[in-house]
Protein backbone atom coordinates (compact mmCIF):
# COMPACT_ATOMS: atom_id res chain seq x y z
CA UNK A 1 0.00 0.00 0.00
CA UNK A 2 1.14 3.48 -1.29
CA UNK A 3 1.40 6.12 1.44
CA UNK A 4 -1.04 9.04 1.88
CA UNK A 5 -1.80 11.59 -1.16
CA UNK A 6 -4.07 14.37 0.30
CA UNK A 7 -6.74 13.88 -2.51
CA UNK A 8 -9.43 16.67 -2.52
CA UNK A 9 -7.76 18.40 0.30
CA UNK A 10 -6.48 22.19 -0.75
CA UNK A 11 -3.18 23.34 0.11
CA UNK A 12 -2.79 24.46 4.11
CA UNK A 13 -3.24 28.19 4.14
CA UNK A 14 -1.16 28.31 7.52
CA UNK A 15 2.19 27.03 5.52
CA UNK A 16 1.17 29.47 2.67
CA UNK A 17 1.37 32.17 5.70
CA UNK A 18 4.56 31.12 7.13
CA UNK A 19 6.39 30.74 3.31
CA UNK A 20 4.85 33.95 2.45
CA UNK A 21 6.44 35.83 6.00
CA UNK A 22 9.93 34.79 4.56
CA UNK A 23 9.39 35.67 1.13
CA UNK A 24 7.81 38.86 1.74
CA UNK A 25 11.13 39.92 4.46
CA UNK A 26 8.66 38.40 6.75
CA UNK A 27 9.11 41.63 9.03
CA UNK A 28 7.17 44.41 6.78
CA UNK A 29 5.12 46.76 8.89
CA UNK A 30 1.41 46.16 9.51
CA UNK A 31 -0.48 48.87 7.29
CA UNK A 32 -2.91 51.00 8.91
CA UNK A 33 -5.68 49.86 6.50
CA UNK A 34 -5.61 46.25 7.95
CA UNK A 35 -6.89 47.48 11.19
CA UNK A 36 -10.64 47.96 10.26
CA UNK A 37 -11.00 44.27 9.16
CA UNK A 38 -8.77 43.04 12.32
CA UNK A 39 -11.01 44.80 15.44
CA UNK A 40 -11.84 42.86 18.08
CA UNK A 41 -15.17 42.61 19.90
CA UNK A 42 -16.57 42.24 23.11
CA UNK A 43 -20.10 40.67 22.99
CA UNK A 44 -21.72 41.15 26.63
CA UNK A 45 -25.17 39.97 26.00
CA UNK A 46 -25.36 36.59 27.20
CA UNK A 47 -23.66 38.13 30.32
CA UNK A 48 -27.21 39.51 31.82
CA UNK A 49 -30.01 37.91 33.41
CA UNK A 50 -28.91 34.43 33.08
CA UNK A 51 -32.18 32.45 35.24
CA UNK A 52 -31.30 31.39 38.76
CA UNK A 53 -29.02 32.82 41.46
CA UNK A 54 -26.11 34.89 40.84
CA UNK A 55 -27.81 37.06 37.99
CA UNK A 56 -25.83 39.30 37.09
CA UNK A 57 -28.17 42.56 35.59
CA UNK A 58 -26.88 45.44 33.35
CA UNK A 59 -27.99 47.74 36.02
CA UNK A 60 -25.12 45.91 38.59
CA UNK A 61 -22.34 46.93 35.75
CA UNK A 62 -23.42 50.24 35.52
CA UNK A 63 -23.30 50.80 39.33
CA UNK A 64 -19.50 50.27 38.98
CA UNK A 65 -18.78 52.69 36.12
CA UNK A 66 -17.98 55.50 38.73
CA UNK A 67 -15.37 53.07 40.50
CA UNK A 68 -14.23 51.55 37.08
CA UNK A 69 -13.23 55.47 35.78
CA UNK A 70 -11.17 56.07 38.46
CA UNK A 71 -9.42 53.42 38.44
CA UNK A 72 -8.59 53.82 35.15
CA UNK A 73 -7.56 57.73 35.22
CA UNK A 74 -5.31 55.71 38.68
CA UNK A 75 -3.82 53.54 36.30
CA UNK A 76 -3.17 55.95 33.42
CA UNK A 77 -1.59 58.17 36.10
CA UNK A 78 0.44 56.12 37.89
CA UNK A 79 -1.56 56.54 40.82
CA UNK A 80 -2.63 53.80 43.86
CA UNK A 81 -0.52 50.80 44.92
CA UNK A 82 1.30 49.77 41.55
CA UNK A 83 4.55 49.20 43.24
CA UNK A 84 6.90 46.08 43.77
CA UNK A 85 10.75 46.87 45.63
CA UNK A 86 9.67 50.65 45.24
CA UNK A 87 9.37 50.26 41.05
CA UNK A 88 5.97 51.41 40.03
CA UNK A 89 5.11 47.99 37.73
CA UNK A 90 3.69 49.58 34.95
CA UNK A 91 5.73 49.71 32.15
CA UNK A 92 3.91 47.16 30.06
CA UNK A 93 1.60 49.94 29.83
CA UNK A 94 3.45 52.85 27.89
CA UNK A 95 5.35 50.21 26.19
CA UNK A 96 3.95 49.72 22.98
CA UNK A 97 4.38 53.72 22.11
CA UNK A 98 8.17 53.19 23.66
CA UNK A 99 9.22 50.55 21.49
CA UNK A 100 11.30 51.79 18.91
CA UNK A 101 11.63 50.76 15.14
CA UNK A 102 15.59 49.97 15.77
CA UNK A 103 15.32 47.92 18.34
CA UNK A 104 12.41 45.72 16.77
CA UNK A 105 15.57 45.87 13.75
CA UNK A 106 18.01 44.76 16.34
CA UNK A 107 15.98 41.52 17.58
CA UNK A 108 15.23 40.90 13.74
CA UNK A 109 18.64 40.84 12.93
CA UNK A 110 20.00 38.67 15.03
CA UNK A 111 17.03 36.09 14.73
CA UNK A 112 17.91 35.77 11.21
CA UNK A 113 21.65 35.91 11.69
CA UNK A 114 20.99 32.85 14.34
CA UNK A 115 18.65 31.01 12.89
CA UNK A 116 20.27 30.42 9.74
CA UNK A 117 23.03 28.94 12.03
CA UNK A 118 20.59 26.34 13.67
CA UNK A 119 18.16 23.82 13.27
CA UNK A 120 16.45 24.31 16.63
CA UNK A 121 16.02 26.81 18.72
CA UNK A 122 15.10 25.79 22.57
CA UNK A 123 13.52 29.09 24.75
CA UNK A 124 14.39 28.84 28.57
CA UNK A 125 11.30 30.43 30.99
CA UNK A 126 8.72 29.92 33.36
CA UNK A 127 5.63 31.65 33.45
CA UNK A 128 5.63 35.28 32.27
CA UNK A 129 8.54 34.15 30.58
CA UNK A 130 7.18 30.69 28.63
CA UNK A 131 3.43 31.19 28.72
CA UNK A 132 3.07 34.43 26.36
CA UNK A 133 5.68 33.36 23.87
CA UNK A 134 4.72 29.45 23.74
CA UNK A 135 0.76 31.13 23.35
CA UNK A 136 1.65 33.69 20.76
CA UNK A 137 3.89 31.16 18.54
CA UNK A 138 0.94 28.27 18.95
CA UNK A 139 -1.41 30.89 18.12
CA UNK A 140 0.41 31.80 14.65
CA UNK A 141 1.83 29.08 13.50
CA UNK A 142 1.64 25.23 12.00
CA UNK A 143 -0.04 22.77 14.91
CA UNK A 144 2.65 20.32 13.51
CA UNK A 145 5.41 23.26 13.49
CA UNK A 146 8.54 20.72 14.61
CA UNK A 147 7.66 18.33 11.78
CA UNK A 148 7.37 20.38 9.03
CA UNK A 149 10.26 21.08 6.86
CA UNK A 150 12.19 24.15 6.65
CA UNK A 151 11.07 25.46 3.79
CA UNK A 152 7.63 25.12 4.72
CA UNK A 153 8.62 26.57 8.28
CA UNK A 154 9.57 29.51 5.86
CA UNK A 155 12.44 29.28 6.81
CA UNK A 156 12.80 29.16 10.77
CA UNK A 157 14.45 26.43 12.88
CA UNK A 158 11.78 24.41 15.02
CA UNK A 159 10.93 25.60 17.92
CA UNK A 160 10.91 23.93 21.94
CA UNK A 161 10.24 25.10 25.10
CA UNK A 162 11.81 24.05 28.37
CA UNK A 163 12.59 24.85 31.54
CA UNK A 164 8.88 25.69 32.25
CA UNK A 165 8.49 22.58 34.97
CA UNK A 166 10.42 19.79 36.95
CA UNK A 167 9.74 16.57 35.07
CA UNK A 168 12.68 14.95 34.16
CA UNK A 169 10.84 12.76 31.49
CA UNK A 170 10.05 15.65 29.70
CA UNK A 171 13.45 17.57 29.39
CA UNK A 172 14.97 14.37 28.24
CA UNK A 173 12.11 13.24 25.63
CA UNK A 174 12.93 17.00 23.65
CA UNK A 175 16.30 16.27 24.43
CA UNK A 176 15.88 13.17 22.03
CA UNK A 177 14.28 15.54 19.58
CA UNK A 178 17.09 17.74 19.06
CA UNK A 179 19.67 14.64 19.15
CA UNK A 180 21.86 15.70 15.82
CA UNK A 181 20.88 19.37 15.24
CA UNK A 182 22.55 22.46 15.39
CA UNK A 183 21.06 24.30 18.49
CA UNK A 184 20.90 27.92 19.77
CA UNK A 185 19.11 28.46 23.12
CA UNK A 186 17.94 31.27 24.63
CA UNK A 187 17.77 31.33 28.85
CA UNK A 188 15.18 33.69 30.31
CA UNK A 189 15.64 35.20 34.02
CA UNK A 190 15.62 38.41 35.80
CA UNK A 191 17.90 36.16 38.45
CA UNK A 192 19.43 33.88 36.56
CA UNK A 193 18.26 31.87 39.85
CA UNK A 194 14.51 30.91 38.64
CA UNK A 195 15.17 26.87 39.83
CA UNK A 196 12.85 25.22 37.18
CA UNK A 197 14.92 27.97 34.60
CA UNK A 198 17.99 27.32 36.12
CA UNK A 199 18.00 23.29 36.32
CA UNK A 200 17.12 23.04 32.53
CA UNK A 201 19.58 25.86 31.77
CA UNK A 202 22.62 23.84 33.33
CA UNK A 203 21.64 20.78 31.26
CA UNK A 204 21.46 22.01 28.11
CA UNK A 205 24.50 24.22 28.75
CA UNK A 206 26.56 21.18 29.68
CA UNK A 207 25.23 19.32 26.78
CA UNK A 208 26.11 22.49 23.90
CA UNK A 209 29.78 22.53 25.80
CA UNK A 210 30.74 19.37 25.29
CA UNK A 211 29.51 18.89 21.87
CA UNK A 212 31.04 22.53 20.90
CA UNK A 213 33.76 23.65 23.65
CA UNK A 214 33.73 27.10 23.78
CA UNK A 215 32.04 27.71 20.23
CA UNK A 216 28.69 26.90 22.07
CA UNK A 217 28.91 30.47 23.50
CA UNK A 218 27.86 32.42 20.37
CA UNK A 219 24.34 29.65 20.29
CA UNK A 220 23.48 30.79 23.66
CA UNK A 221 21.30 34.00 24.28
CA UNK A 222 20.36 35.38 28.21
CA UNK A 223 17.64 37.80 28.52
CA UNK A 224 17.78 38.88 32.33
CA UNK A 225 18.14 42.17 34.26
CA UNK A 226 19.73 45.22 32.87
CA UNK A 227 22.82 45.01 35.40
CA UNK A 228 22.38 42.46 38.52
CA UNK A 229 21.86 39.02 39.00
CA UNK A 230 23.95 35.23 38.39
CA UNK A 231 22.50 34.77 35.20
CA UNK A 232 24.12 38.75 33.76
CA UNK A 233 26.94 37.76 35.97
CA UNK A 234 27.49 34.48 33.75
CA UNK A 235 26.40 36.30 30.39
CA UNK A 236 29.06 38.93 30.71
CA UNK A 237 31.67 36.47 32.04
CA UNK A 238 31.11 33.87 28.67
CA UNK A 239 30.10 37.03 26.38
CA UNK A 240 26.53 35.50 25.77
CA UNK A 241 24.35 37.96 23.58
CA UNK A 242 21.51 39.63 26.06
CA UNK A 243 18.55 40.83 26.27
CA UNK A 244 16.78 42.95 28.74
CA UNK A 245 13.72 41.89 30.79
CA UNK A 246 12.71 45.15 32.37
CA UNK A 247 12.44 46.25 35.91
CA UNK A 248 9.00 48.21 35.64
CA UNK A 249 7.47 44.97 33.68
CA UNK A 250 6.00 42.04 35.34
CA UNK A 251 6.74 38.96 34.00
CA UNK A 252 2.92 38.14 33.00
CA UNK A 253 2.88 41.60 31.15
CA UNK A 254 6.13 40.85 29.75
CA UNK A 255 5.69 39.62 25.94
CA UNK A 256 5.85 42.79 23.90
CA UNK A 257 9.06 43.28 25.84
CA UNK A 258 12.17 41.45 24.99
CA UNK A 259 11.21 38.33 26.81
CA UNK A 260 8.71 37.70 24.07
CA UNK A 261 10.23 39.23 20.94
CA UNK A 262 13.39 37.50 20.55
CA UNK A 263 11.63 34.03 20.16
CA UNK A 264 8.85 35.18 18.10
CA UNK A 265 11.44 36.65 15.75
CA UNK A 266 13.30 33.54 15.89
CA UNK A 267 9.90 31.78 14.86
CA UNK A 268 9.42 34.30 11.85
CA UNK A 269 6.36 35.78 13.53
CA UNK A 270 6.00 39.68 12.66
CA UNK A 271 6.87 41.34 15.56
CA UNK A 272 6.12 44.78 14.20
CA UNK A 273 2.83 43.85 12.89
CA UNK A 274 2.68 42.49 16.86
CA UNK A 275 4.09 46.01 18.10
CA UNK A 276 1.67 47.30 15.97
CA UNK A 277 -1.35 45.55 17.49
CA UNK A 278 -0.62 46.55 20.93
CA UNK A 279 -0.25 50.20 20.11
CA UNK A 280 -3.33 50.04 18.40
CA UNK A 281 -5.60 48.63 21.28
CA UNK A 282 -3.61 50.81 23.95
CA UNK A 283 -5.37 53.80 21.75
CA UNK A 284 -9.14 52.11 22.07
CA UNK A 285 -8.70 51.77 25.83
CA UNK A 286 -7.13 54.89 26.15
CA UNK A 287 -10.73 56.20 25.19
CA UNK A 288 -12.51 57.46 28.89
CA UNK A 289 -16.27 56.62 27.62
CA UNK A 290 -16.96 53.28 29.64
CA UNK A 291 -19.27 51.78 27.04
CA UNK A 292 -16.38 52.24 23.27
CA UNK A 293 -13.79 51.20 26.01
CA UNK A 294 -13.58 46.79 25.81
CA UNK A 295 -11.08 46.47 28.53
CA UNK A 296 -13.28 48.50 30.97
CA UNK A 297 -16.32 46.98 29.93
CA UNK A 298 -14.70 43.25 30.34
CA UNK A 299 -13.11 44.17 33.99
CA UNK A 300 -16.50 45.23 35.12
CA UNK A 301 -18.21 42.51 33.71
CA UNK A 302 -15.92 40.46 35.48
CA UNK A 303 -15.75 42.16 39.15
CA UNK A 304 -19.67 42.03 38.70
CA UNK A 305 -19.89 37.96 38.33
CA UNK A 306 -17.54 38.07 41.14
CA UNK A 307 -19.83 40.00 43.29
CA UNK A 308 -22.44 37.64 42.29
CA UNK A 309 -20.87 34.90 43.58
CA UNK A 310 -18.75 33.12 40.32
CA UNK A 311 -15.26 31.93 41.63
CA UNK A 312 -14.77 30.18 38.64
CA UNK A 313 -14.27 31.70 34.66
CA UNK A 314 -14.39 29.06 32.11
CA UNK A 315 -12.42 30.77 29.39
CA UNK A 316 -13.12 28.29 26.10
CA UNK A 317 -12.31 28.61 22.43
CA UNK A 318 -12.75 27.15 19.47
CA UNK A 319 -9.75 27.18 17.91
CA UNK A 320 -6.70 24.80 18.62
CA UNK A 321 -4.26 27.67 18.18
CA UNK A 322 -5.98 29.79 20.57
CA UNK A 323 -5.74 27.44 23.84
CA UNK A 324 -2.31 28.76 24.65
CA UNK A 325 -3.39 32.38 24.89
CA UNK A 326 -6.37 30.53 26.96
CA UNK A 327 -3.96 29.14 29.52
CA UNK A 328 -2.24 32.83 29.78
CA UNK A 329 -4.97 34.15 30.96
CA UNK A 330 -4.95 31.19 33.38
CA UNK A 331 -2.00 33.02 34.66
CA UNK A 332 -2.60 36.88 34.14
CA UNK A 333 -5.60 37.12 36.07
CA UNK A 334 -5.43 34.44 39.07
CA UNK A 335 -1.60 35.71 39.82
CA UNK A 336 -2.97 39.09 39.76
CA UNK A 337 -6.04 38.48 41.25
CA UNK A 338 -5.88 36.14 44.30
CA UNK A 339 -4.69 37.58 47.33
CA UNK A 340 -6.42 38.07 50.33
CA UNK A 341 -9.03 35.83 49.41
CA UNK A 342 -10.65 37.46 46.20
CA UNK A 343 -10.00 36.70 42.62
CA UNK A 344 -11.69 33.89 39.96
CA UNK A 345 -9.72 30.59 39.53
CA UNK A 346 -9.71 30.50 35.32
CA UNK A 347 -10.10 27.16 33.64
CA UNK A 348 -8.85 26.68 29.90
CA UNK A 349 -11.16 24.97 28.28
CA UNK A 350 -10.95 23.47 23.98
CA UNK A 351 -14.73 23.33 22.48
CA UNK A 352 -15.89 21.22 21.90
CA UNK A 353 -14.09 19.03 23.15
CA UNK A 354 -14.22 19.56 26.74
CA UNK A 355 -18.19 19.71 26.64
CA UNK A 356 -17.77 16.20 26.53
CA UNK A 357 -15.80 16.14 29.52
CA UNK A 358 -17.15 18.91 32.06
CA UNK A 359 -20.37 20.27 30.01
CA UNK A 360 -22.52 18.72 32.26
CA UNK A 361 -20.98 20.42 35.09
CA UNK A 362 -21.50 23.89 33.42
CA UNK A 363 -24.82 23.08 32.14
CA UNK A 364 -26.12 22.12 35.73
CA UNK A 365 -23.47 21.68 38.21
CA UNK A 366 -23.03 24.62 41.14
CA UNK A 367 -23.82 27.85 39.52
CA UNK A 368 -20.63 29.45 40.86
CA UNK A 369 -19.22 29.82 37.20
CA UNK A 370 -19.05 32.23 34.70
CA UNK A 371 -18.09 31.73 31.07
CA UNK A 372 -15.74 33.65 28.40
CA UNK A 373 -15.36 32.63 25.22
CA UNK A 374 -12.40 33.29 23.03
CA UNK A 375 -14.08 33.35 19.28
CA UNK A 376 -12.43 32.62 16.34
CA UNK A 377 -14.10 33.78 13.52
CA UNK A 378 -12.07 32.82 10.37
CA UNK A 379 -9.79 29.47 10.21
CA UNK A 380 -6.66 29.94 8.10
CA UNK A 381 -8.24 26.85 5.98
CA UNK A 382 -11.75 25.71 4.38
CA UNK A 383 -12.46 22.18 5.21
CA UNK A 384 -15.34 20.79 3.48
CA UNK A 385 -17.61 18.28 4.60
CA UNK A 386 -18.58 15.70 1.89
CA UNK A 387 -21.09 13.96 1.41
CA UNK A 388 -20.96 9.88 2.54
CA UNK A 389 -22.34 7.00 0.35
CA UNK A 390 -24.43 5.05 2.76
CA UNK A 391 -25.16 8.25 5.32
CA UNK A 392 -24.97 5.84 8.31
CA UNK A 393 -23.91 8.66 10.52
CA UNK A 394 -26.81 10.58 9.00
CA UNK A 395 -24.63 14.33 8.19
CA UNK A 396 -25.12 14.28 4.43
CA UNK A 397 -27.59 17.19 5.63
CA UNK A 398 -24.73 19.15 6.18
CA UNK A 399 -23.08 18.47 2.80
CA UNK A 400 -26.53 19.09 0.89
CA UNK A 401 -26.29 22.54 3.00
CA UNK A 402 -22.69 23.40 2.11
CA UNK A 403 -22.24 23.71 5.91
CA UNK A 404 -18.12 23.36 6.15
CA UNK A 405 -16.31 22.40 8.99
CA UNK A 406 -16.11 26.26 10.14
CA UNK A 407 -19.36 26.86 10.15
CA UNK A 408 -19.98 23.59 12.16
CA UNK A 409 -17.42 24.99 14.17
CA UNK A 410 -18.56 28.13 14.88
CA UNK A 411 -21.60 27.01 16.60
CA UNK A 412 -19.15 25.16 19.12
CA UNK A 413 -19.74 28.57 20.74
CA UNK A 414 -23.00 29.76 19.49
CA UNK A 415 -24.69 26.37 20.81
CA UNK A 416 -23.48 26.49 24.23
CA UNK A 417 -23.49 30.22 24.82
CA UNK A 418 -26.79 30.03 24.65
CA UNK A 419 -27.18 26.99 26.60
CA UNK A 420 -25.24 27.77 29.46
CA UNK A 421 -26.95 31.20 29.55
CA UNK A 422 -30.27 29.37 30.03
CA UNK A 423 -28.77 27.16 32.32
CA UNK A 424 -27.72 30.04 34.80
CA UNK A 425 -24.04 30.55 33.37
CA UNK A 426 -23.41 34.01 32.16
CA UNK A 427 -21.11 34.43 29.43
CA UNK A 428 -19.52 37.16 26.95
CA UNK A 429 -17.62 35.86 24.15
CA UNK A 430 -14.04 37.82 22.94
CA UNK A 431 -15.00 37.89 18.94
CA UNK A 432 -11.33 37.51 17.41
CA UNK A 433 -11.48 37.99 13.62
CA UNK A 434 -8.14 36.04 12.61
CA UNK A 435 -5.03 34.70 13.16
CA UNK A 436 -2.38 37.04 12.45
CA UNK A 437 0.57 38.78 15.04
CA UNK A 438 -1.59 42.60 14.68
CA UNK A 439 -5.01 40.77 16.87
CA UNK A 440 -2.70 38.75 19.06
CA UNK A 441 -0.96 42.20 20.15
CA UNK A 442 -4.67 43.81 20.81
CA UNK A 443 -5.89 40.91 22.69
CA UNK A 444 -2.91 40.87 25.24
CA UNK A 445 -3.10 44.70 25.58
CA UNK A 446 -6.97 44.37 26.61
CA UNK A 447 -6.59 41.25 28.83
CA UNK A 448 -3.59 43.43 30.52
CA UNK A 449 -5.38 46.34 30.90
CA UNK A 450 -8.64 44.66 32.50
CA UNK A 451 -6.72 42.86 34.94
CA UNK A 452 -4.79 46.30 36.06
CA UNK A 453 -7.99 48.24 36.37
CA UNK A 454 -9.39 44.42 38.31
CA UNK A 455 -6.72 44.98 40.91
CA UNK A 456 -8.09 48.80 41.65
CA UNK A 457 -11.42 47.40 42.21
CA UNK A 458 -10.69 44.71 44.65
CA UNK A 459 -8.57 46.75 46.59
CA UNK A 460 -4.96 45.25 45.75
CA UNK A 461 -1.73 45.68 44.17
CA UNK A 462 -2.14 43.67 40.88
CA UNK A 463 1.55 43.52 40.24
CA UNK A 464 2.84 41.24 42.78
CA UNK A 465 2.65 37.96 43.49
CA UNK A 466 3.73 37.63 47.52
CA UNK A 467 1.68 34.15 47.81
CA UNK A 468 4.20 32.25 45.06
CA UNK A 469 6.94 32.39 47.16
CA UNK A 470 5.48 30.62 49.71
CA UNK A 471 6.24 27.41 47.41
CA UNK A 472 9.41 28.25 46.54
CA UNK A 473 10.49 28.59 50.46
CA UNK A 474 8.79 24.73 51.05
CA UNK A 475 10.31 23.58 48.26
CA UNK A 476 14.06 25.46 49.07
CA UNK A 477 13.44 24.39 52.60
CA UNK A 478 12.68 20.83 51.15
CA UNK A 479 16.09 20.29 49.21
CA UNK A 480 17.91 22.28 51.74
CA UNK A 481 19.18 24.87 49.83
CA UNK A 482 21.74 26.01 51.70
CA UNK A 483 20.66 29.55 53.52
CA UNK A 484 17.48 27.90 54.39
CA UNK A 485 18.62 25.82 57.34
CA UNK A 486 16.17 27.21 59.85
CA UNK A 487 13.16 26.69 57.14
CA UNK A 488 14.35 23.05 56.68
CA UNK A 489 14.53 22.23 60.50
CA UNK A 490 11.21 23.86 61.31
CA UNK A 491 9.43 21.93 58.05
CA UNK A 492 10.66 18.68 58.44
CA UNK A 493 9.86 19.04 62.08
CA UNK A 494 6.20 19.87 61.45
CA UNK A 495 5.87 16.87 58.67
CA UNK A 496 6.79 14.60 61.72
CA UNK A 497 4.56 15.92 63.74
CA UNK A 498 2.03 14.88 61.02
CA UNK A 499 0.37 11.81 61.52
CA UNK A 500 0.46 9.82 58.20
CA UNK A 501 -2.64 8.76 56.11
CA UNK A 502 -1.64 6.39 53.15
CA UNK A 503 -4.34 4.08 52.09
Amino acid sequence: MEGLTLIHVRPNMTIKRQQMRSARGMHQRQSPEAKPENRIVLDATNMFDAPGPGTIRQADVEALIPDIVKAHQMLKNDKGDIYDQGIPMTGWRDLPIKMTESHLSEIISLAGELGRKIDAYVSLGIGGSYLGIEATFKALTHTCFNQLTREERGGAPEIYFLGQNMDPDFLRDTLDMLRGKRIGINVISKSGTTTETAVAFRIMRRLMEANWGTEADQFILATTDKSHGALRKMAQKRGYRTFVVPDDIGGRFSVLSDVGLVGLAMANINIREFAAGFRNMREIVWENDFWRNPALVHAALRHAAWRAGKKIEVVATNAVSLYGAARWMEQLFPESEGHEGHGMWVSPSLYSEKLHANGQMVQEGERNIMETFLLLQSHDNQMPIPKAHDNLDGLDFLAEREMNMNGLNRMVIDGPAYAHHHGGVPNMTIEIPCRNAFNLGQFYYMMETSVAVSGYLLGHNPFNQPGVEAYKRAMFALIEKPGYEAATQDIKSRLKQKERIRI
